[in-house]
């Protein structure tokens, strides 16, 4: 019996276009036997208390994907719910401050951009990463993309392209405005130990894969780490009988090998 892998990339909360029942709904239509949640691999939580805390957390945008499997559990318990993140993701998070720096240089940028003496070169690429974030509808809320549109080959393509960017802009940020080198070494520690979570998500989730062979695995994902994790597990699972499903549509999930 094949081993079956869905990997569903959610906004970790309602928005615009992404809703939670949505995702209930293509639980209730997956019937997973596993379901593998954004959690650190070590976690200290029990999974239960966990998925409260984060439904609670974010009750504001309909409790995220914690609330959409806590609605599934209540009639389907015998469901495992098991993490895959990376080893130690919160305390490294805490520890070095991650959200504190990413929000100061973030300031720094918008502050520098205002003034009519920066680099024009400098200008027109921090312009062209925040008009192709509008283009693409990276928004925290006022993404207008359904669950459909975010699980799509498509936006794969546009969230590979614009991290990939991001990476070449800011490279030639810190060249040109001597006034952002203070950020230089955070920003890339930001960047590579998100690439590194990427890495550790894949090893982690085919470890569950040998575990529960003959399976269905749904992999619950923030659609930003999407594209990686199905890059990473297709070279994987190239020569096994696994079967990787990652497009939905409104009606079907359609299979891709």
């Amino acid at each position: 019996m094949n081993t079956i892998i869905y990997i569903i990339g959610t906004c970790h909360g309602n928005t615009t276009g992404f809703k939670v029942d949505d995702l209930y709904k293509q639980l209730l239509e997956i019937k997973p036997d596993v379901i593998l949640d954004e959690s650190p691999i070590d976690n200290k939580w029990p999974m239960m208390d966990w998925l409260k805390g984060c439904a609670d957390y974010s009750k504001k945008r309909g409790g995220g994907e914690a609330a959409a499997v806590l609605r599934y559990l209540e009639d389907h318990q015998a469901v495992e719910v098991l993490p895959y993140d990376i080893k130690g993701r919160n305390d490294y998070f805490i520890k070095m401050k991650l959200s504190e720096k990413e929000q100061a240089f973030n300031e720094a940028c918008k502050s520098y951009f205002k003034q009519q003496t920066a680099h024009p070169t400098a200008t027109y690429l921090y312009k062209l990463i925040e008009n192709m974030g509008r283009k693409f509808g990276f928004h925290e809320t006022r993404d207008k993309r359904t669950i459909f549109e975010i699980n799509s080959p498509h936006c794969d393509v546009q969230v590979e392209t614009y991290i990939s960017l991001i990476r070449q802009v800011n490279k030639a940020l810190f060249n040109l405005v001597p006034e952002f080198s203070q950020y230089e070494r955070d920003f890339w520690k930001i960047l590579n130990f998100h690439a590194r979570r990427d890495k550790a998500m894949i090893t982690n989730i085919l470890n569950y894969t040998q575990q529960y062979k003959g399976k269905t695995l749904v992999v619950l994902c923030g659609y930003f780490h999407r594209y990686a994790i199905i890059k990473g597990l297709r070279e994987s699972l190239k020569n096994s009988d696994s079967r990787l499903i990652i497009d939905l549509s409104s009606s079907i999930m359609k299979q891709k090998s």
